[in-house]
């Protein structure tokens, strides 16, 4: 597997987490306050994964490029 086709899969799935972001909000807005607090605590989480994944698909879509390296956020060594 290329590092693209790793990219795009990463992308894939950050999309994915970001449906589900979407409709634990949408419960969130109906549920009771023990609920909602458990909602909004694994909304945070997954915003979380939800960066961390699209980072590592940038990471991954720009490795060979020497410029994102030098100026980027992920320097890698």
């Amino acid at each position: 597997m290329t590092l693209l086709r790793m990219a795009a899969s990463y992308r894939h799935s950050a999309d994915l987490i970001r449906v589900r972001i979407i409709a634990l909000k949408d419960a969130a807005k109906t549920a009771g306050p023990a609920e909602k607090s458990q909602l909004e605590q694994r909304i945070r989480d997954l915003n979380i994964l939800y960066r961390e994944t699209r980072e590592t698909a940038l990471v991954l879509e720009r490795y060979y490029d020497r410029r994102y390296h030098a100026h980027g956020r992920r320097k890698l060594s």
